[in-house]
């Protein structure tokens, strides 16, 4: 017997045993009322990259204003005299690397001598929430983000079953996003590891955290366009369908690009523990690795949440129905009351109640049938 039918067998069995007491029943009038439910996935989503910048923009300010002076300042005591501690961040790991080199137990400039610039060469966003207390405080914000991406995800999920069943998607669509969706789901959930790990005791684990986000940002902005054309939306403005299938080609064409470049500069930090060579070299005043970071980003967190604002002006939302089947009623000496409220309580379009209609048709019924007897015992026998 499979799973699902022991689960109902032994909720049915459950079910039967359990009971209101028929004074529970406040308004029985509208114990019919359903709650109706507009939601736009693609507003979920916006409110989730707006979060996530808005995570981003505190770390920044708290970095700049906290972390910046104390990890310049050095090591202190409690009483904030200065000492010679080589703990947590002032462990001079890989100080000779930037110049001038920062040696055990003294203090460094967190823009141009932290531990990731010691390691790649330059700060990524990360390096805003690596030190105390910016680390901390990130990590009181980032739940704003994880909640709202995970709901926009359960949605998501909605949208794409109910649009599967109306033939609006492919089962080639349908299919692919049911594989992609636990991998999603397990990224966003891992990413919290960052502020686990800490970037200057293991900079390859630090870096594992943000390597799942990076996958999870990648496959729900691919699997969004993706979305798009499968579904074959057309916005008028951009050229109509023909418009927006070249756009959308074009964004998956070039994001094809710059993220497989983006995860394998990371899996080389996270697999060997330190960066690609070549992500080292020069360009255009900045690192090539800093420069994939940077276009990175706008493929799969900035352009995102701009398609996210559109959609979700432009596209229906899910309409969502609740409700709940009443239980068994009890009266007060615990005995099973078998009512029936679908006809009891079941009101027409004119507001009559439907039951007590039922109630005269069925008198009127049985005047007749009466009224034939009567008639029929009167009648004289031939």
């Amino acid at each position: 017997m499979a799973p699902c039918s022991c689960c109902d067998n032994y909720r049915e069995v459950m079910s039967s045993k359990f009971s209101r007491s028929i004074d529970d029943r406040r308004t029985p009038d509208n114990e019919k009322d359903k709650m109706n439910v507009s939601v736009s996935v693609e507003a979920i989503r916006v409110v989730a990259y707006v979060n996530f910048i808005l995570m981003i923009g505190c770390a920044i300010l708290v970095f700049n204003a906290r972390v910046v002076p104390r990890l310049a300042k050095g090591p202190v005591d409690a009483d904030g005299n200065p000492t010679n501690s080589t703990c947590g961040s002032f462990n001079g790991f890989l100080g000779d690397q930037v110049d001038p080199p920062v040696l055990p137990g003294e203090g460094f400039d967190a823009p141009t001598q932290s531990h990731l610039v010691r390691a790649f060469g330059y700060n990524n966003v990360c390096a805003n929430w690596d030190y105390s207390p910016a680390r901390e405080i990130t990590a009181m914000i980032y739940p704003l983000f994880e909640y709202s991406l995970l709901l926009y995800l359960f949605f998501d999920f909605v949208q794409t079953l109910i649009y599967y069943k109306k033939g609006w998607v492919s089962q080639t669509y349908y299919r692919v996003f049911m594989f992609m969706f636990i991998p999603i789901i397990i990224g966003c959930s891992w990413f919290r590891m960052i502020f686990v790990v800490i970037a200057y005791t293991d900079l390859s684990g630090h870096t594992a955290g943000f390597f799942c986000l990076q996958i999870t940002l990648i496959l729900i902005a691919m699997m969004n366009t993706y979305f798009i054309l499968d579904s074959k939306a057309a916005y008028s403005w951009i050229g109509g369908r023909k418009g927006t299938m070249a756009c959308a080609s074009v964004y998956i064409f070039c994001n094809l690009i710059i993220s497989p470049i983006k995860l394998y500069l990371t899996a080389e930090i996270v697999f060997k523990g330190k960066p690609a060579p070549w992500s080292l070299n020069p360009i255009a005043g900045t690192f090539a690795g800093d420069a994939v970071d940077k276009i990175w980003m706008i493929f799969n967190a900035i352009l995102p949440l701009v398609v996210s604002s559109v959609r979700c002006f432009s596209e229906p939302s899910l309409e969502i129905t609740v409700d709940v089947p009443a239980a068994n009623w009890t009266d007060d000496d615990g005995n099973i009351i078998r009512d029936d409220t679908e006809e009891k309580y079941q009101y027409d379009e004119n507001g009559k109640d439907a039951a007590a209609e039922n109630g005269v048709e069925e008198k009127k019924l049985m005047d007749s049938v009466v009224s034939a007897g009567d008639d029929k015992s009167h009648t004289p026998s031939v």
